[in-house]
């Protein structure tokens, strides 16, 4: 019996202190094996912390595997061995199902002993292989349909607009920008130019020809609305030949503002249209039918009266004050509409049309006859035909090639020779052009064909000789200055100090100069660095340029001087002055014809000479060329109108200075126009 059972009182014999001494040292065993254990796993977990990059860490993981993926890559791996017991799958079961969960697991599904041996450090995704595309080949064009909204073509280089398409349009795209932002494309009716690649639906565009462009159009600011002043003419105005308004007379004003009002040839809503008025429009009232229904107006030019709804107006009169008159219109003439206070406007559609006043609008059923008091085509009429006026034409058939007189008076028609661009000298004896070739230069002729001499050959590529007032010099364009430049983005810019010499182009710049009738006394003229087609008179010479039309002198001190320039439109071509320094003409392109214009020498009263009666055609007709008669009462021009309204073969027109009696001359000739501004015909005494 020991010291501490006879203190606790314990008796002799009782087992308990053995057994408590056993308990304790199984507790300080398990304690140290604990231990021994976590000292263990901590070395192991340093040498694969210091062997990751060999033992495949997470640091060579693309990206942290989500748990699907783990999952996954568990199932397909071979775990690592594991030594530990595994335990009971049914005690698990009857553990999972004391506590209501099903831990059966799904056909197909990993055990969950292997998951649990996996080391999720080692798992490295297998790379997935990069799927090869087979390169479809490309193509030379593919169709494309204009969107909603239509779409605009624009050219690269000056960033100008080639033409408007419509909506549902189909057009032909050839080559896309290198973003695929743009695409080249052409229209049914030839115009090309570059369109927006979301303004088009086009499959396939990604397989066309790529080029090198760069577009950046140039968008004109709107401008005010048109005010009223043809109500009003000035005596500039009137001197033009545009009608006055008669004094006093009733007026009414279309009050209609979404849409346009219908001119009818009679008071019934049966009877043709023949033109439609802009809303605010104002208009000449003639009289009314007798129910009052029907009012019969005047074209503000006085060219022609029809029939509008009385509702769709408000009248500057009582309606009883008007005179009943019966359902017959006046002269249905071709409508010359007066100038705008400001340049024709693009409406929605691209149709053009003045910003107040008369709209020229698509008949819904055509008229009669276009042009009533044209004469008959050429070939139905005798070639010697007087036409009620006075001098002489020198026509050129094509360019550089035959030259006729025609005398307007007598219908007389006979070959002068052959050239470019022939002009008549002011007193009518004899006739300036020039010849490209062998014997190349400025020519004169004597009008009945004798004494053809060249006067002067020391510059090339001469073209559009035109006389001085008094017929001492002869002003004409000289084609043989080159600029010596670098091209880039489609454009052509003087030499850049680090562009080497070998890779520089030339550009042609075309200047005007002037020489006397003999051929000397040879002098530039101050001009812009591209000068075209000059014309000369009393107030100056006046020339088209890329930057539209100029005016200089005679003078190496003078400067040239801006008349005109639309930014929005491309081409203003082949100025004529008018005698005296009056108005100047000229050609303009608009979209895909070409239409002829006067403006002042200040560049106000822009107005159009000539206009397209008739839009639903298949393809639009052209006027080009024009040239002032001797006195100023008159403009000669040529054009491609048909009957039908189509363009067609070309032909010899004149119209008065307002654009008025417009009419063909019974001129029988083969025309070939090439577009290049050449000066087919000139009017002398």
């Amino acid at each position: 019996m020991t010291r501490n059972q006879v203190l606790k009182g314990i008796p002799a014999g009782d087992p308990r202190p053995l057994q408590m001494a056993a308990g304790a040292s199984r507790r300080r065993g398990r304690i140290l094996a604990f231990l021994s254990m976590a000292l263990l796993a901590g070395m192991i977990g340093g040498l694969v912390w210091m062997k990751g990059p060999e033992l495949g860490s997470l640091e060579l993981l693309p990206q942290d595997p989500t748990a699907e993926e783990q999952i996954a890559q568990a199932a397909t791996d071979t775990p690592t061995p594991d030594t530990s017991p595994a335990p009971d799958a049914a005690v698990e079961r009857a553990a999972g199902q004391a506590q209501g969960v099903d831990v059966t697991p799904p056909i197909g599904a990993p055990n969950p002993a292997l998951l649990r041996s996996v080391d999720l450090r080692t798992v490295v995704a297998p790379p997935s292989p990069t799927p090869t595309r087979t390169p479809l080949p490309p193509v030379d064009s593919v169709e494309a349909v204009v969107g909603s909204g239509g779409a605009t073509l624009w050219e690269a280089s000056s960033g100008l607009q080639v033409t408007q398409v419509a909506q549902g349009e189909l057009i032909t795209v050839t080559a896309r920008s290198a973003d695929s932002q743009w695409l080249y494309a052409a229209t049914a009716e030839g115009a090309t130019g570059w369109v927006e690649a979301e303004r088009v639906i086009a499959f396939d565009s990604k397989r066309l020809a790529v080029q090198d462009v760069v577009v950046m159009p140039i968008t004109p600011t709107p401008g005010a609305a048109g005010d009223m002043a043809w109500l009003t003419p000035t005596p500039a105005a009137r001197q033009t030949g545009q009608p006055a308004v008669p004094p006093n007379a009733p007026m009414a004003r279309v009050t209609v503002d979404d849409a346009r009002l219908n001119i009818r040839r009679g008071p019934s809503i049966d009877a043709s249209i023949f033109v439609k008025v802009d809303p605010g429009a104002r208009l000449i009232v003639l009289g009314r039918s007798a129910t009052g229904e029907w009012l019969q107006v005047m074209l503000p030019d006085g060219s022609a009266s029809g029939w509008v709804s009385a509702e769709f107006v408000e009248l500057s009169v009582a309606l009883d004050d008007l005179p009943i008159v019966d359902g017959t219109s006046q002269g249905q003439t071709e409508q010359t509409l007066p100038p705008p206070s400001n340049d024709l406007d693009t409406t929605k559609g691209g149709e053009a049309r003045p910003r107040t006043g008369v709209a020229l609008q698509v008949a819904q059923q055509p008229a009669p006859v276009l042009y009533p008091t044209a004469a008959p085509p050429p070939t139905a009429v005798p070639q010697a035909q007087a036409t009620g006026l006075q001098g002489t034409l020198a026509i050129q058939t094509t360019w550089g090639g035959d030259i006729y007189l025609y005398d307007l008076a007598s219908g007389g028609l006979r070959l002068l020779t052959g050239g470019f661009d022939p002009a008549i000298s002011p007193d009518g004896k004899q006739v300036a052009f020039t010849r490209a070739g062998g014997e190349h230069g400025l020519y004169l002729v004597n009008v009945d064909g004798s004494n053809e001499r060249l006067i002067f050959s020391g510059r090339e590529l001469l073209r559009s000789p035109k006389w001085s007032p008094d017929g001492q010099y002869i002003v004409f364009e000289r084609g043989d200055e080159v600029l010596h430049c670098w091209e880039t983005g489609n454009r052509c810019i003087p030499r850049p100090p680090f562009v080497d010499k070998d890779e520089l182009s030339t550009e042609r710049q075309e200047k005007l100069a002037r020489v006397d009738v003999n051929g000397q006394n040879y002098q530039d003229l101050p001009v812009l660095q591209r000068a075209h087609a000059p014309d000369w008179n009393e107030a100056g010479i006046v020339y088209h340029s890329p930057a539209g039309i100029q005016l200089t002198q005679d003078d190496p001190g003078s400067q040239t001087e801006l008349v005109f320039f639309n930014i929005t439109k491309q081409y203003e071509l082949d100025p004529d002055w008018q005698p005296g320094g009056g108005r100047i003409v000229f050609q303009r392109r608009e979209a895909d014809h070409w239409e002829i214009y006067g403006v002042n020498p200040d560049g106000s009263g822009l107005f159009a000479l000539t206009k397209p009666g008739f839009t639903l055609v298949d393809k639009m007709p052209s006027n080009v060329a024009p040239a002032w008669s001797p006195d100023g009462q008159h403009i000669v021009f040529l054009s491609n109108r048909q009957p039908d309204h189509n363009a067609g073969a070309w032909g010899v027109w004149v119209m008065d200075a307002g654009g008025g009696d417009q009419r063909r001359l019974p001129i029988d000739l083969d025309f070939t126009y090439t577009y290049v501004a050449e000066q087919m015909l000139d009017w002398g005494p």
